[in-house]
């Protein structure tokens, strides 16, 4: 679930952009290079965090409209998303034994962030998804109900309420967060407890929330971007389409924690879904919150294996803006692309490889810890330069970013398992 910041109250300057589009502002092209979406910004900036913000991310989510404003100034064709939650509606969070008596929820409306529960005179017993003899379910670890998006009463609640927040926002899109099957996200997070397993109750889910997005796109709500987040996208037993979207956030891209590389067959479904994902034209925010160097490599190897024309990598570590020197390599535009992960694969090599028009990109994905680990060592012929990115993370107040980028000539390369290397033509 991606990180939802709490109620904020805090006064910044109002700078309008005076850029008022009749449509959603499109996806930024994503063709060369390496492209960033960031998750959210906080409201304390620097004016110079702003500038840099503004002019190095694609777009972000969960900001209010006064900081919408302040970022448009700079850059009018940058894209916001409203952060709403796919099939739950916020309550409060929780504490002790799955008790709701913690603060409310909270989401952007305008200027302000404000509950999102809308009280109990308000809803009603028929938009809750009932389970095990229960009216409601909570998510114990969030602190949302679940809801029966099939519900015409909760689905009519829920576009009228977005529809109204994506204009008083000035927003492009809707980011409906946790839209998965919702035992995939965690069986026993819930009260009462969903099945661990079930085919029947599965396929139900993956019915309702398809029919949930298709209806969505009939609606006003549907000019603007659709975009739920998919979770990891390795459950194999998922079968939801997602194709009524106009785009998806996988969170948990290419590795799911630290030391902690998905198993081989998973990272490969992942890449495959992606790629059906990007040939579908669907724009992909691919999200991970690892902070090892191996680590953040790896996923930067993974998104330019799979990346399109609207394909966004995010390194998340928290509310302000962050930079990592990766980020800066200068590969340019791909020259080849895949249907299929496999398409990509090098059985002499036994790596992956996607060529660029200023060098190209080695993945290796096996894990150490599922059995397929292995280490490769291949020669390349001629001399290359391969990036090393060195620091990066949280920008300063001064706006500046820290880390940086050097070239090591090499005519061979070693990868162990979840490891990647940038290779590039000339030194920059």
């Amino acid at each position: 679930m991606a990180r939802q910041l709490g109620l904020i109250a805090v006064f910044i300057p109002i700078l309008f952009s005076g850029y008022a589009p009749a449509s959603p502002r499109p996806w930024p092209d994503t063709t060369r290079g390496v492209h960033v979406f960031s998750d959210q910004l906080a409201p304390w900036l620097s004016i110079e965090q702003v500038q840099f913000a503004a002019t190095h991310y694609a777009g972000t989510q969960k900001v209010t409209r006064v900081e919408a404003d302040r970022l448009r100034a700079i850059n009018p064709r940058f894209l916001i998303l409203h952060y709403r939650l796919g099939h739950g509606l916020g309550y409060r969070e929780t504490s002790g034994a799955c008790q709701p008596s913690g603060p409310y929820l909270a989401i952007v409306d305008g200027d302000e962030w404000v509950r999102e529960w809308p009280g109990e005179s308000v809803v009603q017993p028929s938009w809750f998804f009932p389970w095990a003899g229960q009216e409601r379910v909570l998510n114990c670890d969030w602190g949302w109900y679940l809801m029966d998006v099939a519900n015409p009463g909760y689905r009519a609640y829920w576009q009228a309420e977005v529809l109204r927040q994506l204009r008083a926002n000035d927003n492009d899109g809707v980011f409906l967060d946790s839209l998965s099957v919702p035992n995939y996200l965690g069986a026993g997070s819930y009260q009462p407890g969903l099945p661990a397993v079930d085919p029947a109750f599965e396929a139900a889910w993956a019915r309702r929330i398809e029919g949930w997005l298709a209806s969505l796109r009939t609606q006003p709500i549907g000019q603007y971007h659709l975009v739920p987040n998919v979770g990891y996208w390795t459950t194999t037993r998922d079968t939801t389409d997602y194709g009524a979207a106009d785009g998806l956030m996988v969170e948990g891209f290419a590795i799911e924690a630290d030391q902690s590389p998905f198993a081989y067959e998973d990272w490969q479904l992942q890449m495959d879904r992606i790629l059906a994902a990007v040939a579908r034209g669907q724009a992909i925010i691919g999200q991970t919150y690892v902070t090892g160097d191996q680590e953040r490599l790896f996923a930067l190897g993974s998104y330019l294996l799979v990346k399109g024309n609207r394909a966004y990598l995010n390194i998340e570590l928290g509310a302000g803006p962050e930079w990592w020197p990766g980020y800066d390599i200068p590969i340019g535009a791909p020259v080849d692309s895949a249907a299929r992960i496999a398409d990509l694969y090098e059985p002499v090599a036994g790596l992956y490889r996607r060529d660029f028009d200023d060098g190209f990109v080695l993945v290796n994905p096996t894990n150490p810890w599922d059995g397929s680990g292995v280490t490769h060592t291949v020669s390349l012929g001629i001399t290359y330069y391969l990036a090393e990115p060195h620091g990066g993370g949280a920008v300063p107040q001064s706006g500046t970013p820290t880390g940086s980028l050097t070239y090591r000539p090499v005519t061979s390369i070693t990868l162990g398992p979840y490891s990647a290397a940038v290779l590039l033509e000339s030194r920059p």
